[in-house]
């Protein structure tokens, strides 16, 4: 069974041959793995631990990614710090106040990325039989956050409904015409399309249920109406307590979600596996803030195969870390999370 074949079947909720396995780490824990093993790249590092997914990506060729001062930015032009996209240092539509500061803003465009090594890439992962994942991230609240300032964007969606709605419409705009054109260019290339964005938190919701489906459902709804126009799965990236907007992305359409954050507020994997069976793939769950970081490898062997025997005799579940995995994490307790799900993961 090729690794395509593996993942639809888990995404159908059918048995496939064993558990398929997805990875993500920040760029430190990649190079780590890779030096410790002796190999050249991210990919050869995915082989080895036998991962079933592939990233399609495009290359940015627009403006550089740097502030007048010569700071990096991202797409948005909000300076950044930290490893891989680091986390947001100033806020550059923090002065805010109307519809019209937000449309005035210099939005990115889709024709700043050069599609062609999307296209290679998804192709030859493709052809290679592995899932590929591809679309653009689409964090629209996050990018609106990092742009506005939390407190403040916060503040904006209760007093300034609207102009809070047009932030995360713009952001949505760029990610919305990315990924379709990507959707277009690769048609029976890709299998799913990977957006991400937070709504919770480690104790909770980050918004209200009604505020989240008032003003950033909407703009959720239009990126899975596309993906879904060329008949892709949808996986949804959110980090924190979720359960009181999984029925929502569900009726949605949502297909799969990642990383399921096990110590986060009602988020218990046992209780997820029981309330949500057959109507959403849960993908990740091997705990990164206690587990990994601090257990043994014994802790660790032991979890991943509570994992698996849950779905023995089911589909549904892709295991993987239930965050990032980070540089505090010792790479052996990595090693053999990996080593356990593919020596017990066959059914």
């Amino acid at each position: 069974m090729t690794s395509r074949d593996r993942v639809i079947k888990t995404y159908n909720f059918q048995i496939p041959d064993r558990i398929p396995l997805d990875f993500c780490a920040d760029d430190p824990v990649y190079n780590a793995l890779i030096e410790r093993v002796g190999l050249k790249n991210q990919l050869e590092l995915m082989k080895f631990f036998h991962i079933d997914f592939r990233w399609a990506r495009p290359k940015w060729v627009g403006p550089e990614l740097k502030s007048p001062d010569g700071r990096r930015t991202d797409y948005f032009r909000i300076p950044r710090k930290g490893v891989d996209f680091g986390y947001a240092v100033e806020h550059p539509l923090a002065y805010i106040e109307s519809i019209k500061d937000v449309e005035n803003y210099n939005w990115p465009k889709p024709e700043y990325y050069d599609y062609d090594v999307f296209v290679e890439e998804a192709k030859r992962f493709s052809e290679e039989g592995y899932a590929v994942y591809g679309g653009h991230w689409g964090w629209f609240f996050g990018a609106a956050t990092d742009l506005v300032g939390m407190e403040k964007f916060m503040m904006i969606m209760v007093d300034k409904p609207n102009v809070a709605f047009k932030v995360m419409e713009k952001a949505t705009d760029f990610f919305y015409e990315c990924s379709k054109i990507m959707f277009e260019k690769v048609k029976g290339y890709i299998d799913i399309f990977f957006t991400g964005d937070d709504y919770g938190q480690q104790k909770g919701p980050l918004v209200s249920l009604s505020m989240w489906r008032k003003i950033i459902k909407p703009h959720i709804k239009r990126l899975y109406s596309l993906a879904k126009g060329y008949d892709l799965y949808i996986t949804q990236h959110s980090c924190g307590s979720i359960t009181y907007i999984l029925d929502d992305l569900i009726e949605l359409g949502l297909n799969a979600i990642e990383p399921v954050q096990v110590r986060a507020y009602d988020m218990d994997f046992e209780s997820l596996v029981r309330r949500y069976e057959g109507r959403v793939v849960l993908q990740g769950s091997v705990d990164t803030q206690k587990t990994l970081p601090f257990g043994t490898k014994e802790d660790v062997r032991e979890e991943v195969i509570s994992r698996i025997e849950l779905f023995k005799n089911r589909g549904g579940f892709v295991l993987g870390p239930s965050q990032h995995l980070l540089s505090e994490i010792p790479l052996e307790n990595i090693f053999t999370m990996y080593e356990t799900a593919y020596e017990n993961g066959k059914i």
